[in-house]
């Protein structure tokens, strides 16, 4: 992903942005709302055939499922002697241990559609180099980021032992994402409107990023 041309300035580079990410989360937001709703709940099987698959969890998606479900799915028969909120950052990170004979959500196809649309924005949303991610977080903090893309391609190198696809992305970011988008005009900052609209879009990335997006038996 690169852009033509460089953009004007900063407002304008956050504007690009920001456009693509919100566009298609006001698509899949409700999509993924309206999937959960015609998901049901059922109890994991003990046995799970090979290759099996899970969904990955973000934040938000989480949320979602507690909203509509009304529990914390999918929900463990025990926490394995652990406090429920440190058994629960354990799955999240890592997506084990598979809570069989546990409840969960078996989403229907629209969920899927709405869950694939959300993972897509986040991974649009990573804050490196041409990726929307980067022009927003560019159009924030300009080029005392340099440290960023190595941290980034370190945080995805160790993620990609737990889903192989980080490994993909980690070597996209060493292609593409070596430079920023930077304006023509570096002096101007944003205005703190703009500031805050900048980072309610890293609030969201965070709150729909999946550490573990595929979980596969």
């Amino acid at each position: 992903i690169q852009l033509l041309e460089p953009p004007r300035n900063k407002k304008v580079l956050l504007d690009i942005g920001l456009a693509g990410p919100l566009a298609g989360l006001l698509v899949t937001i409700p999509v993924l709302i309206i999937g959960l709703s015609l998901s049901v709940v059922e109890k994991i099987p003990v046995l799970l055939p090979e290759h099996f698959i899970f969904e990955g969890n973000s934040l938000f998606y989480l949320g979602l499922k507690h909203l509509i479900h009304g529990a914390w799915l999918p929900e463990p028969t025990s926490f394995d002697g652990i406090a429920p909120f440190f058994y629960w950052v354990r799955y999240f990170f890592t997506g084990y241990p598979i809570p069989r004979g546990g409840l969960d959500v078996i989403i229907h196809p629209v969920a899927w559609a709405g869950w694939a649309g959300l993972l897509v924005t986040s991974l649009n949303l990573i804050p490196a180099g041409q990726f929307d991610g980067g022009h927003l977080i560019y159009s924030l903090y300009g080029k005392r980021l340099k440290w960023l893309r190595p941290l980034i391609v370190v945080i995805l190198v160790i993620l990609g032992f737990l889903w192989s696809g980080w490994w993909l992305w980690a070597f996209m970011i060493l292609l593409l994402g070596n430079r920023y988008a930077e304006p023509l005009d570096e002096i101007t900052e944003l205005d703190p409107r703009r500031k805050i609209i900048a980072r309610i879009g890293l609030v969201i990335f965070f709150l729909i990023f999946m550490p573990v997006p595929l979980i596969t038996i």
